[in-house]
């Protein structure tokens, strides 16, 4: 019986795998902006449980203009589906009217910009709101007419989360004696405002608890019922660019959500500016994730079997040792932001020169999670040479060391959870920065840097196996254990967006960089953004480079007479490994290669200027202390000191703060059994080294 059930499981999935399920592609190419936020609405709606509304060019993502045509080429391909193309409006809203019920209506001529370039349908998008928490539409008085659905004079909203009593708004957003119409208010952001005030005491508390959205709205917003603002300052960075009027209300709203959320971050969706905002968000407990673009509620609901995600590029430790080469990596930029993850990277990831240069990915694990058929798809056509990163955390665009200390514990499991789940285990972060660097906003500290010893302790905790981080400290390019985590920083040399317009002067920077290290060495050449390779070089950023340009960079760099031959680029995943054997803390799994005895070697390079490297051979477990004296006796730096298990080790030690000179440095390494050192002596041995400036 067992066995027929198991056939017959097999064979309803076979049958499954093999119907082709049917979807409707709506073509908004040249619809106007009504009809734009119209289908974006109805999207929201029909896509709540299954996918059914695919949107193509009604918001499509800015740095690839192919994103849409693309994704649905791979659903026929890959998903199995199905397309009826659809261009009109009326026949797309009759197609799924028995979704609807009703309308809400608008001005369309309520118009509204935080910054010059921006204008949205402040009045269109609350319509969209209401109409999301209720299954309507949208509509234009015109619209309303058309379509031939009709508008109550008010409309019952229904808490669906946690139980807040119904409440009944108005239902035609554009009645003259409705507050944010009033003839007293002189200016559309005075009505704006007023909308948003009304909407936070009535609409928020009946809106998704751990997900809000700011800026313009899109289908996500509509599918997850998040309560939406479109907020913003005058200046990209300058985190008082923003009014204090709307930053009240964006206090407000955060405040309401950490309070809803005591024990775990809730998320942001949308855009942010001055950018410094994600900083000020994280203090509330959030977590941010630019999504300014349409269907996710169509790639969140597609159904995916749950499955193992594998990828070539994952390596296993035991079989990469460090040799006496510089360690290259380039990693891709704006894998955070969805403008990326879901534009298959600008459009490098389509590039035939993928999988000839290692490279690595950033991507953001929140939004992977979200949506199964992308994330599939980038692991199932990624090459031994696409590496991966997870950017800026694992639950997205935010800063642990600001989270507040009651959800510090469940940012950490939920980290960890996606982690394993897409077993990348390697981060990249940095702070979107303010205009001036560091300063206090309402009483918090908005800076470059992170508050280190926080964050490192999250990255510990969370089992990131290492950090590449944009800081002042550590020292650049040199891995350095912080806290007991695996950090390099790269600030200041040149390589965070740099400028890569002219590949030769781009080569001699980062050889310029290289010929700084002591050999093993170990550089991110590059945090770049990577482009589709149709942009023209004259069209793109100095930062953007194909990887075909990525190419051509590589080989200039090689070609140089003194380093060249020693440079290796490498995967992010291969970096890690190496970066964690040369400080000494990924230890030998072979336990055939496991050392007979313990053994300290001599350092090198010597004479050194300013560092060196320490090697040693542990055979047991045990624990070890390696320090460095002056020519007096006196301890002068403490390198290691902790329990490791047994293997060879290689720690780096950076004397730049110290005087040129002779030095002495001496291992002792006790061996423990149980949790207790043994009455055996242990070893113990010194070597003298010199530093020279």
């Amino acid at each position: 019986m067992r066995k027929l059930f198991f056939l017959l499981t097999v064979f309803a999935s076979f049958l499954s795998a093999q119907t082709p399920s049917r979807a409707v592609l709506f073509d908004g190419t040249t619809a106007t902006p009504w009809v734009k936020l119209m289908a974006q609405t109805l999207a929201g709606i029909v896509n709540r449980d299954s996918a059914r509304l695919y949107l193509q060019n009604v918001y499509e993502t800015w740095s690839y203009s192919q994103t849409d045509e693309q994704w649905a080429a791979l659903y026929r391909t890959r998903g199995n589906v199905q397309f009826d193309a659809i261009t009109s409006d009326t026949v797309l809203v009759n197609r799924f009217r028995s979704f609807l019920r009703r309308g809400i209506r608008y001005d369309y001529a309520r118009t509204f910009g935080n910054f010059p370039g921006q204008s949205f349908m402040w009045q269109g998008e609350y319509a969209a709101l209401i109409g999301g928490l209720t299954d309507r539409l949208p509509l234009t008085l015109n619209m309303w007419t058309r379509y031939r659905l009709p508008v109550d004079d008010s409309v019952q909203i229904t808490d669906s989360f946690d139980g807040d009593p119904s409440v009944y708004v108005p239902a035609k957003l554009d009645t003259a004696s409705l507050a944010w119409n009033s003839a007293s208010l002189t200016s559309e952001a005075e009505r704006y405002l007023t909308m948003l005030d009304w909407g936070i005491r009535v609409l928020l508390p009946r809106c998704n608890p751990a997900k809000f959205y700011i800026r313009e709205i899109t289908d996500f917003t509509i599918q997850k019922k998040m309560f939406q603002v479109n907020l913003a300052g005058s200046d990209d960075l300058k985190i008082d660019s923003l009014a204090p009027p709307r930053f009240d209300i964006l206090e407000r709203i955060v405040s309401y959500l950490h309070a809803k959320n005591p024990s775990s971050i809730f998320h942001i969706y949308g855009w942010i500016r001055p950018e410094a905002l994600t900083q000020w968000f994280a203090y509330f407990g959030a977590s941010f994730h630019e999504t300014l673009l349409g269907n996710l509620s169509w790639h969140s609901a597609f159904p995916v079997p749950a499955r193992a995600l594998t990828r070539p590029s994952m390596v296993r430790a035991d079989t990469i040792q460090v040799r006496n080469k510089y360690y290259l990596l380039f990693l891709g930029s704006e894998g955070d932001a969805s403008n990326w993850v879901f534009s298959f990277q600008s459009g490098a990831w389509l590039s035939p020169k993928r999988g000839t240069v290692p490279v690595g990915w950033g991507w953001n694990l929140s939004l992977l999670n979200e949506c199964p058929f992308v994330a599939a798809y980038y692991f199932d056509t990624a090459t031994p040479n696409d590496g991966f990163v997870s950017v800026l955390t694992p639950l997205g665009f935010s800063y642990p060391d600001y989270w507040p200390s009651d959800v510090w514990q469940g940012a950490i499991d939920s980290s960890k959870a996606l982690m394993a789940k897409f077993n990348v285990t390697d981060v990249y972060g940095y702070k979107h920065y303010e205009g001036s660097g560091s300063k206090y906003y309402r009483g918090k500290l908005i800076t470059d840097d992170f508050q280190l010893d926080r964050y490192a302790q999250f990255q510990q905790a969370i089992g990131a196996t290492s950090t590449i981080l944009f800081n002042s400290i550590p020292t650049a390019q040199h891995p350095t254990i912080y806290s007991n985590a695996l950090l390099l920083n790269h600030k200041g040399d040149g390589s965070f967006y740099g400028d890569v317009f002219n590949l030769s002067s781009a080569a001699t920077r980062i050889v310029g960089n290289v010929k700084k290290l002591a050999k093993p060495g170990f550089l991110l050449a590059g945090y770049q953004r990577f482009r589709n390779d149709d942009i023209p070089v004259g069209s793109m950023g100095t930062e953007d480079l194909t990887l075909s340009r990525l190419d051509s960079l590589i080989k200039l760099i090689k070609s140089d007479p003194i380093v060249g031959a020693d440079v290796e680029v490498v995967t992010p995943e291969v970096f890690s490994v190496l970066m964690r054997r040369n400080v000494g803390i990924l230890a030998v799994e072979d336990e055939s290669k496991v050392p007979k005895e313990f053994g300290l070697s001599q350092n090198y390079p010597n004479p050194f200027n300013p560092t060196t490297h320490f090697g040693f051979r542990i055979s047991e477990f045990g624990f070890v202390s390696l320090k460095v004296f002056d020519v007096l006796g006196r301890e002068v730096a403490t390198v290691v000191n902790d329990a490791r298990p047994p293997g060879i080790y290689t720690v780096p030690w950076d004397g730049s703060i110290f005087p040129s000179g002779v030095y002495f440095y001496r291992l002792e390494a006790l061996p423990i059994a149980g949790n207790a050192p043994t009455e055996r002596s242990g070893f113990r041995e010194t070597r003298k080294m010199l530093l020279i400036k």
